[in-house]
């Protein structure tokens, strides 16, 4: 698995924890760098 994808499951893994425990601000901010990366190519996924 390549560095981005690594990247993109940490990612959405943290946000889906965040939106859990109601941390709306952060979790914005976790959408919104997983959005960064799927701006900078396709992120594969297994």
């Amino acid at each position: 698995m390549n560095t981005s994808a690594i990247r993109y499951e940490k990612l959405k893994n943290a946000a889906r924890s965040l939106m859990l425990a109601g941390n709306v601000e952060r979790y914005m901010h976790a959408l919104r760098l997983i959005s960064g990366l799927r701006i900078q190519g396709p992120v594969a996924t297994a």
